[in-house]
């Protein structure tokens, strides 16, 4: 199969807004490849979906490559459905080169024997999967802002990630103790995330997956899309309990304070506040999350300190804006079936 490096689909590729840095660990934006025939199986799936291909080489053999893209409920949202790929379709496929396999890319554009093309970026009128019943919202009691709606971050939240050999912006603030976590931690084979995990509260904010959020007079429900993570906020607690068990996503208590709702956790398991290029916590993270509603109700200003007195030597501060949306959270099935998940 032709693997090639040009200009032209150096910058075709990495033009792409589906090319974010973070992709850079596993994929090479600077080498283009042309994969050339016919579909074996388009899996539908999150994180990422993934088109199969079987090329024939001039021996006959059949290889089968294998094209990563954007997860399905980020697709769905476009009106893509499993169908617009179907086994036996001939087809040609740019992309860009895996770092670590020889037969794997990431997929920008395809084109079929009929002449349509296909491009990662695509957005289809008809054929969208239709949306979920929305969960009825609870009554929000007097004085306390609303928050209880479907947010998506502003922006997008996919391209800013770390290129690989960049430095990391995070490491000024590990003491030793941290550092030396960092040096153990291989972004690319330790990624929590190859597990489904929701990895940190940090992670399930940055992304451009959907949001739910429930409100009650003694808790908040906290419903991301991404990784199917589910937190409670426990409203009707002054203090953590002493006997917390560690876990992934911690122990969280909240108020409110005007027009913000405050959330505090601690009992994190030690792990990663961010997957690439890596920033490791221990078991002594503690976090607060500041979400301010804006005045007319549509948004909201996220700001999130993480704090860790055995790794950090200072605050990490991270800053988002959401608004609301229609659109509706779906499953997410978190799927990896390259590495037998």
């Amino acid at each position: 199969m032709n693997r090639i490096t040009a200009a032209f689909m150096a910058g075709m590729v990495a033009g792409s807004a589906h090319a974010h840095h973070s992709n850079d660990y596993h994929f090479d934006r600077n080498v283009g490849v042309t994969v050339s025939g016919t579909v074996k199986l388009f899996r539908f799936i999150n994180p990422h979906a993934r088109l199969l291909i079987d090329v024939a080489g001039e021996d006959g053999a059949v290889v089968t490559w294998d094209c990563e893209m954007a997860g399905s409920n980020g697709l769905m949202r476009r009106g893509w459905t499993r169908d617009v790929f179907q086994p036996g379709d001939e087809i040609v496929v740019q992309g860009f080169a895996a770092r670590r396999h020889e037969t794997e890319c990431y997929f920008d554009t395809a084109e079929f024997a009929d002449g349509r093309v296909v491009t990662l970026d695509d957005s289809f009128g008809s054929g969208a999967a239709a949306p979920a019943p929305r969960v009825a919202r609870t009554a929000i009691p007097e004085g306390v802002p609303d928050f209880s709606r479907v947010w998506q971050r502003s922006g997008g939240g996919g391209g800013g990630g770390p290129q690989l050999g960049g430095p990391n912006r995070f490491a000024g603030v590990l003491n030793d103790a941290g550092r030396e976590a960092l040096e153990r931690y291989d972004p690319v084979l330790d990624d929590p995330a190859l597990t489904c995990s929701p990895v940190s509260v940090r992670r399930l904010w940055g992304n451009n997956d959907l949001t739910e959020i429930v409100q009650t007079e003694d808790r908040v429900v906290i419903r991301h899309e991404w990784m199917d993570a589910v937190r409670e906020v426990r409203l009707d607690m002054d203090e953590h309990p002493a006997d917390l068990e560690d876990r992934v996503l911690g122990h969280s208590i909240g108020w409110y304070e005007g027009s913000t709702l405050v959330i505090d956790t601690v009992g994190y398991q030690a792990g990663m506040l961010a997957q690439h290029p890596g920033m490791p916590h221990s078991n002594r993270l503690h976090t607060v999350e500041r979400l301010t509603l804006g005045p007319a109700g549509d948004s909201f200003e996220l700001t999130i300190v993480s704090e860790d007195a055995l790794y950090y030597t200072a605050p990490v501060t991270d800053t988002r804006t959401f608004r609301a949306t229609d659109q509706v959270p779906r499953e997410y099935n978190c799927t990896h079936p390259e590495l037998g998940r």
